[in-house]
């Protein structure tokens, strides 16, 4: 009796969802017959789907972007190339003003080289000879003050000499004498302070009266030998310092040859464009992947500050799954990876991420986003003036337990309030949740798989080695 009035209802129900499910296929050839007519009027393939337009437009907008780099590339070479040119003019003229004429055969930018040298050449004699003239003349101007004062030194001494009686009348050489004596005495003290100079910078923490107090009782021989010994040391670091003087100028040889060398000049040239065209690219990605993290950091800002209304009812209804564990669930507040994720936070504000879950709360979540999705979908059906669609469920409150688990089923119970709810489990204690809830529903209850016929003995089966 049960059965007869169960089957009616599902073959009017399956005989509304076969005109839905006509309507559907009657509204998309329609469109298909919209998009193909667009097509002919645009002239474009008729078997061009939506995708490939798509692709087509992005393709046709990569191109026109190529082509602008690349119009800017070649404007940039242009100017490179009259840039080359005018330097080359000016290297030519450089050459033919101030080098004697080359050999037949030889190009005037070869003797760039020849050129720089000869520059270099003339600046340094210029400076030299600039500082040789200033040098002289302010040692002219030093003597001729000197002779100015040495002779008005020297007047002044014979009119002391001649006022003090200390002499009737100059003698003559006398004071000359006495200053002779005085320059001498000067250039010792001269000697021995640069002698003390020395002798402290090469022995800081000896005393130059403590060594003059111990010279009297120093062999003279250790004095030789120590003497031979900071000679020898002396030659030791001059063979050295030769050495070293020897590579620096075949190191110095050696990079006149490569500048030189038949090409240098060229490969010079194209290095620097290289490097140009490397910092333009640079350039370029720089600011393409700093456009890239600002963007990305706005959009993400943007979530966080913005709710989703899919989010806000999934989190309403992940309360009435949970209990009022889970009050929401929103993008994390700070995003890391490249991936999107969400949270789901608890009611004391704690937010975890999914692998934080358990596998009972994570089910709960993902039946939360779908139950969210579906209710818009249906939503959006409706304002569009089409009917709902059947909504299917196979063992989604495995993982629930009772409590949570009747939660489930009441939502459900809501749902099917606005569209048809099959929900298929093979835990028979779903039903009394349900019928607890206070839910009306009706159970089909499927009947037993198909026996499989046995054709084999099962020892010989599990006996049977792995193929391969």
């Amino acid at each position: 009796m049960y059965r007869r009035r169960l089957l009616p209802r599902l073959c009017s129900e399956a005989d509304r969802a076969g005109g839905a499910a006509d309507a559907a296929r009657h509204e998309r050839e329609l469109a298909t017959q919209r998009w193909r007519f667009a097509l002919r009027g645009a002239g474009l393939p008729t078997d061009l789907e939506p995708a490939g337009w798509d692709t087509r437009r992005d393709t046709v907008a990569d191109a026109r972007t190529a082509g602008a780099l690349a119009r800017q590339d070649d404007e940039q070479a242009r100017r490179l190339e009259r840039a080359v040119a005018a330097h080359g003019r000016a290297v030519v003229a450089l050459v033919e003003r101030h080098l004697e004429p080359a050999p037949t055969g030889t190009a005037s930018a070869d003797r760039l080289g020849e050129l720089a040298d000869r520059v270099r050449e003339v600046t340094k004699g210029a400076v030299s000879a600039g500082h040789l003239d200033d040098g002289i003349t302010a040692a002219e101007d030093d003597a001729a003050r000197a002779a100015r004062s040495a002779a008005a030194a020297t007047a002044v001494l014979d009119r002391l000499a001649v006022e003090l009686a200390l002499t009737e009348a100059p003698e003559p050489g006398g004071l000359e004498a006495a200053a002779q004596r005085g320059a001498h005495v000067a250039v010792l003290d001269t000697r021995i302070a640069e002698q003390e100079r020395l002798l402290a910078a090469a022995a800081p923490d000896l005393d130059a009266d403590e060594l003059v107090a111990a010279a009297p009782d120093t062999e003279p021989g250790a004095l030789t030998e120590a003497l031979d010994r900071a000679e020898a040391h002396e030659r030791e670091l001059g063979a050295e310092q030769d050495e070293v003087r020897e590579q620096l100028g075949g190191l110095r040889a050696r990079r006149r040859e490569l500048e030189e060398a038949e090409g240098a000049a060229e490969l010079y040239a194209r290095a620097q464009s290289e490097l140009a065209g490397v910092a333009d690219a640079t350039e370029r990605y720089l600011v393409l992947h700093l456009q890239r993290e600002i963007l990305r950091r706005e959009l993400e800002a943007y979530e966080r500050s913005h709710a989703s209304p899919l989010l806000v009812r999934a989190g309403v209804v992940l309360e009435r799954l949970t209990g009022g564990r889970f009050v929401a669930l929103r993008p994390p507040a700070e995003a890391g990876g490249a991936g999107r994720s969400l949270v789901a936070v608890r009611a004391d504000g704690e937010e975890l991420a999914p692998t934080r879950l358990s596998e009972g709360t994570a089910d709960q979540v993902h039946l939360a986003l779908r139950l969210a999705g579906i209710e818009q979908l249906q939503a959006d059906r409706v304002a569009a003036g089409l009917p709902t669609v059947p909504v299917v469920f196979d063992d989604v409150l495995m993982t629930f337990d009772d409590e949570r688990g009747a939660a489930a089923v009441a939502v459900l119970g809501e749902l099917a309030a606005t569209a048809q709810v099959l929900l298929f489990t093979h835990h028979e204690h779903v039903v009394g949740l349900a019928r607890d809830a206070g839910v009306g529903f009706t159970v089909a209850e499927l009947g037993p798989p198909a026996p499989v016929e046995i054709v084999g003995d099962a020892d010989t089966a599990r006996a049977t080695p792995l193929a391969g």
